[in-house]
């Protein structure tokens, strides 16, 4: 694929350094999952969007393959191929082009020139295209292949057989359809054909020939889907003067040649009937290919916004209390997940609503500031039972009435069906299908079917399956980013990763249960994985256990050699910064490259696996022996005892660190509760360990940003109250 760096790094406006790397990466089978959240060159000069989009178009490049061979195949049979013709047809980066090539040594059998030739017409159509000046009129030397074949028996029908070989002649040269094209780009117009000419949608493009780049991609889109539902006719024309100017001024070398008049002829023949309905169908495609990635780029990137609130936002309560006896309750997570369901007893008519202690926990559980009520007959009794409900509640949620879904299709798709045949009723299924239609949620619309609800205004002009890719991308992005605990990587989003098999991934996680994986490198010590595996899965993997805290975060291996030089230059410990990762934004770097990369994703990986840092988990950390502490080192540590003359610190080695009362800050310390009580987490720097007596020495003075604030002692309290009062 190296050979398509350059126009790659035209198409995208990249540098040709990187487009060669781009280009390398989708050979080796690195993902755009991998590329555009941990390598640095992409993260910096790409998008995961744009790297999408060059990867989908090295894979159109790879989907020529089977062309390519039958065009290279094809010359060959013909004794045609050359060195240059083959290394052109394997460089070539689209289907026109291939086209172009392949027609002139496999034309159509039954095509009306072909049909000729075989009648022995070709001589004939050669004489004409040679352009020469000759003694006989153009009769004269047609008449010769009168009779030849029963159909010939005229002058007229052979010279008609012979413009049908010129025809196809003019039609095939893959120089003319190149021509035609790029004439037809820049300079051809659209007319739109309504089927309907009284439908109010297209009655502006109606006697109408619009140049084809004043229609706008959007405009374009919504007429290509109106063609594809039959409800217009989109044609593609040119100044048909211009166009016939332009192929003889091509072909005609000699206007004093016998077929002068029959190559004008024919030029004009073969547009209209070879030449333009290939060229309307290879623009068309170019149009609507490029506007369809166009709507693909702005759909993203503005549904990775939403999508990402749709993920902040709580879960959501729905409730009917139509029915006659019962009234339901279905809660419903912010993506449209189904979180549970319960029903509650209708009271007497003459009797207010009555809630259950069932129903207090379950609305208890799914705690929520979103409760829908169906707009019916019974939402006055469902809004004054859950008013009851929420009388102690601090902060009442806000009550929104929804008359619910048009009709029931949501809940009779066959997802909803399937998932949900033994867990809900048909009420029920409705009731969690109003949700669903309520919250329009991006991560279930694959599931549901485009048809069911809008999440983007242009999500019925891209082909289904084009935008489902496109939002299987955002949710797998999205999900990856949040990091896949290692107990979890069965069935996850990393089987999306291109190298990455499920042996691998049954692999690492048997290798866990077996305690074989304690940090993210153990991965490598895997039989099935792959270099290349590991590279892109390895980010993404948490270990939730580990004793490194690095490898509790969304932070890929390959950047863990920063942190000892973050840490000193801030002068904050490591698990300070996993835990306020905001300190990041003060490191100062002359890579400018590593300055954005740790602004724009290394602070975002460690704010997603900060979860994962500061649970508690159920391996108990080993204690470091005195010789593998650091002198130098700044550590976090939770305070244990304060005395009068110091801290003592538990940093998670043999034993606990002293801080000296002069060590405490960098100004005068009257005592130490000044500074810290007992349990407190804080930063401290190892000045030195004296393993014979088994002593370490800490300070917590010259931390910069994290120096600690010294509060004033009681006798300083007590002599600025005296100055006061004696004023």
């Amino acid at each position: 694929m190296i050979e398509f760096s350059k126009l790659v790094s035209e198409r995208w406006n990249i540098s040709a350094e990187i487009a060669e790397q781009v280009c390398n990466a989708y050979v080796k089978g690195d993902s755009p999952y991998y590329l555009g959240e941990y390598n640095i060159d992409f993260c910096v000069e790409l998008s995961t969007t744009l790297l999408w989009e060059i990867f989908d178009f090295l894979k159109e490049i790879d989907a020529l393959s089977s062309k390519k061979k039958r065009v290279i195949n094809a010359y060959k049979k013909a004794d045609m191929l050359s060195n240059e013709l083959e290394m052109r047809v394997n460089y070539t980066a689209n289907s026109f082009e291939l086209d172009d090539l392949l027609i002139p040594v496999r034309p159509n059998p039954r095509s009306r020139g072909q049909m000729a030739v075989k009648k022995g017409l070709k001589p004939l159509a050669d004489t004409i295209m040679k352009q020469e000046e000759e003694a006989k009129t153009l009769e004269e030397l047609a008449q010769p292949f009168v009779g030849t074949d029963p159909s010939l028996d005229s002058t007229d029908a052979v010279i008609q057989g012979a413009k049908d070989v010129v025809a196809e002649i003019i039609a095939y040269d893959e120089t003319v359809r190149a021509m035609a094209r790029e004439f037809a780009f820049e300079d051809g117009y659209f007319e739109v054909i309504p089927k309907n000419k009284k439908d109010p949608k297209f009655s502006q493009y109606i006697a109408r020939n619009i140049p084809v780049h004043e229609l706008a991609k959007q405009e374009l889109l919504e007429l290509f889907t109106a063609e594809e539902k039959k409800k217009v006719r989109l044609k593609l024309g040119v100044q048909l003067f211009r166009i016939t100017e332009l192929l003889r001024h091509h072909f005609i070398t000699n206007p004093d040649a016998v077929g002068f008049d029959i190559i004008c002829e024919t030029i004009d023949e073969s547009w209209m009937r070879l030449i333009q309905p290939i060229v309307e169908r290879d623009i068309k495609l170019r149009f609507q290919q490029d506007a369809q990635s166009w709507a693909g780029r702005q759909m993203v990137l503005e549904l990775e916004k939403s999508f990402a609130l749709e993920r902040k936002s709580g879960p959501l309560l729905i409730t009917d209390a139509n029915g006659a006896k019962q009234v339901l309750f279905c809660a419903v997570g912010a993506n449209g997940e189904l979180l549970g369901t319960t029903t509650e007893r209708k009271t007497q008519d003459d009797k207010p609503p009555v809630i259950s202690e069932r129903l207090k926990q379950f609305l208890g559980r799914y705690r929520t500031g979103r409760i829908i009520i169906k707009d019916n007959d019974g939402a006055d009794y469902a809004e004054a039972l859950l008013n009851n409900a929420f009388n102690s509640w601090e902060e009442l949620p806000e009550f929104t009435r929804y008359k619910g879904a048009n009709d029931n299709s949501v809940a009779k798709c066959k997802w909803i069906q399937d998932e949900f045949e033994s867990l809900l009723d048909d009420a029920m299924k409705n009731l969690y299908a109003d949700a669903i239609c309520f919250l329009k949620p991006i991560a279930l619309i694959s599931k549901i079917g485009t048809e069911s609800y809008e999440v983007h205004q242009f999500q019925n002009l891209l082909p289904v399956d084009r935008f489902n890719e496109l939002i299987d991308r955002i949710k797998t992005a999205a999900q990856l980013q949040a990091g896949i605990p290692i107990k979890e990587i069965v069935d996850s989003p990393l089987l999306k990763l291109n190298t990455v098999t499920e042996k691998q991934l049954l692999a690492i996680r048997a290798a866990d249960a077996e305690g074989g994986i304690a940090t993210k490198n153990d991965m490598l010590k895997i039989k099935a994985m792959s270099e290349v595996s590991f590279r892109n899965i390895a980010g993404f993997i948490v270990v939730p256990d580990a004793d490194s805290l690095l490898d509790r975060t969304v932070v890929h291996p390959d950047y863990f050699d920063w942190f000892p030089e973050i840490t000193e230059q801030l002068n904050v410990s490591l698990e300070t910064v996993l835990t306020e990762p905001e300190y990041l934004h003060s490191f100062t770097t002359d890579d400018l490259n590593q300055k954005i990369f740790i602004d724009r994703n290394l602070i975002p990986q460690i704010i997603a696996g900060r979860r994962f840092v500061t649970q508690p988990t159920n391996k108990v950390r080993r204690k470091l022996k005195l010789n593998e502490v650091q002198e130098g080192a700044i550590v976090s540590g939770r305070v244990t005892n304060i005395t009068q003359f110091g801290v003592f610190v538990n940093i998670n080695a043999v034993c606990d660190g002293l801080i000296h009362i002069s060590q405490l800050a960098d100004e005068y310390v009257e005592t130490p509760e000044q500074v810290v009580s007992v349990n407190d987490r804080v930063d401290v720097r190892i000045l030195k360990v004296d393993v014979k007596k088994r002593r370490i020495s800490l300070s917590m003075r010259n931390l910069g940003q994290m120096a600690p604030k010294v509060k004033p002692s009681r006798g300083q309290l007590d002599n600025l109250a005296e100055h006061f009062k004696n004023r």
